[in-house]
């Protein structure tokens, strides 16, 4: 009985591939790894909160190196390529969570039928 539910479960991945949300999911993630300008605030981003940590742990004053940090991520944020990508990300997760409810309704369904 689990072979079929794997099976059925990779039909479904297979399913959820051929879908335009996945589609643009993908290439929305392609441009924004190739956009070099997001990866350089990105990098820089991650260089900053790590130094802010340190500063955080050794009790230095970080006020403004978070408002520079807020700064550099809404930079980031608003850069063309990462609201396509968070997008593209948001419709993709609706479509999945769309599919697990089908999957538990389903279930639940199954439940109702046997009382």
């Amino acid at each position: 009985m689990s072979e079929e539910v794997i099976k059925k479960a990779k039909e479904l991945g297979k399913a959820l591939k051929e879908t335009e949300e996945y589609k643009e999911f993908v290439e929305a993630q392609k441009a924004l790894d190739s956009d070099e300008n997001v990866q350089t605030l990105l990098k820089e981003y991650d260089d900053r909160a790590k130094d802010i940590q340190v500063k955080q742990m050794t009790g230095e004053n970080i006020e403004e190196d978070m408002i520079s940090l807020q700064k550099l991520e809404k930079e980031i944020v608003g850069s063309e390529s990462m609201e396509r990508y968070t997008k593209a990300e948001r419709k993709f997760k609706e479509l999945v969570d769309s599919a697990n409810k089908a999957i538990v309704e389903a279930m639940e369904g199954e439940e109702e039928e046997k009382e």
